[in-house]
């Protein structure tokens, strides 16, 4: 996509498309990326705001000389909950439940988890000496794309070194090592692992290294890199012995539903962010909370990807709820008038600030969505002491 085209999705009222993952980590945007692979689909995602580019993470970790916002990746003591011993790890009965915390190994970063799903849980994760493309700038600092020729007829440098990458942790037996793709396996740390690694999206180089840290339970570190041996696979090996399991919390939502349309279950949440990997691509957009709910829900067994794979798409039978900040929307009324469109319904918070909205892509009809958001109850998005336990927000009737 061309950075003119970006603006036009900046001021447009329809829905954007999907980004790739080459969409990600060369050109961030300030929108929320539910679609991530053509902006020609008719389902309803949050809105395009401005354009955004991306953010030095080297910076941020004290690795690097970028600029950026400081922020610190907590060691494991630091993750708000006690470290439990090295094979102790608990798959608590409720599924949204986060069982590790922030953690540093080397030059990566792995922040906490911040999505929880009926198989699995995610983190974002960051390499010093490379740039993550999850948060949003404004339009106008966005560079020309690289190789672009100035008007004194200079060439613009190569393109900075990028990646994005995020570990997912499985519950025992819902992630399947044999169908990884073209995977060799080998002994990591004591552990069971598999290694596959090579061409991505956009010319990025994918690896992916998939560790049983429990019986028949994987954890799976998945990079997309312009540096194509930069995470090496000795590099992304380095998470194995530093990954701790922690005391079982549950994922907190700011909100609680009182309707959910029949036979639709909960299957995915984000905390602080949209759920998904399309949360994942956004991290520190400040997005406040989300949730996908299925019909019927997808086998929670003999994955190789999260819901929706690598590129975000949309679950058979799917509707979804995202909480943000109005600053990331623009498909609102601007008060707390319901409005309905192109599959979407959305509305603010009284106090202008937050955007809420409900998107099936025409699976609901306007009424069920519009029903759905009259019986969300928003916490105060500023205080996560208000906010309520997931599995319990999203049972409606709580």
């Amino acid at each position: 996509m061309r950075l003119h085209e970006m603006v036009d999705l900046a001021t447009s009222e329809a829905p954007p498309g999907r980004n790739t993952v080459d969409d990600i980590v060369g050109r961030g945007r300030r929108f929320q990326r539910r679609r991530r692979a053509a902006f020609t689909g008719a389902g309803a995602a949050l809105a395009v705001v401005a354009v955004s580019a991306a953010v030095t993470i080297p910076s941020l970790f004290g690795g690097g000389t970028g600029e950026g916002p400081a922020i610190t990746a907590a060691a494991p003591s630091a993750a708000g909950a006690t470290t439990a011993p090295a094979a102790d790890w608990a798959f608590p009965q409720d599924p949204f439940s986060f069982t590790f915390g922030a953690f540093d190994a080397g030059r990566w970063h792995v922040a906490k988890p911040s999505v929880t799903s009926t198989a699995y849980q995610i983190a974002s994760v960051y390499l010093d000496g490379r740039v993550t493309n999850d948060k949003a700038v404004d339009a106008d600092e966005v560079p020309a794309p690289p190789g672009s020729v100035t008007k004194d007829g200079k060439r613009l440098k190569e393109p900075e070194p990028t990646i994005y990458a995020y570990l997912v942790l499985y519950r025992p037996g819902a992630y399947d090592p044999a169908r990884l793709a073209r995977a060799t396996a080998l002994t990591v740390d004591g552990k069971k692992a598999f290694q596959a690694g090579g061409p991505g999206n956009g010319g990025m180089t994918r690896r992916t290294l998939a560790w049983e840290y429990a019986p028949d339970a994987y954890a799976v570190l998945e990079s997309h890199s312009n540096g194509e041996q930069d995470p090496s696979a000795e590099e992304m090996q380095k998470l194995v012995p530093a990954l701790k399991p922690v005391e079982a919390k549950p994922a907190k939502l700011p909100f609680t539903l009182t309707y959910v349309p029949a036979g639709y279950q909960p299957v995915e949440t984000g905390t602080n962010m949209m759920s998904g990997l399309n949360g994942i691509a956004s991290a520190r957009d400040g997005d406040y909370g989300g949730a996908i709910f299925a019909n019927p829900a997808p086998a929670a067994t003999g994955l190789t990807d999260p819901f929706g794979g690598v590129d975000g798409a949309d679950l058979p039978g799917s509707f979804q709820i995202f909480v943000t900040r109005s600053a990331n929307s623009n498909q609102t009324t601007g008060n707390t008038t319901i409005k309905c469109g192109n599959g979407f319904c959305t509305h603010r918070s009284p106090d202008n600030k937050v955007s809420i909205q409900v998107a099936s892509g025409g699976r609901l009809s306007d009424a069920e969505m519009t029903k759905i958001l009259n019986g969300l109850k928003l916490a105060d998005v500023k205080k996560e002491s208000t906010w309520t336990d997931a599995a319990t927000a999203l049972r409606a009737g709580s």
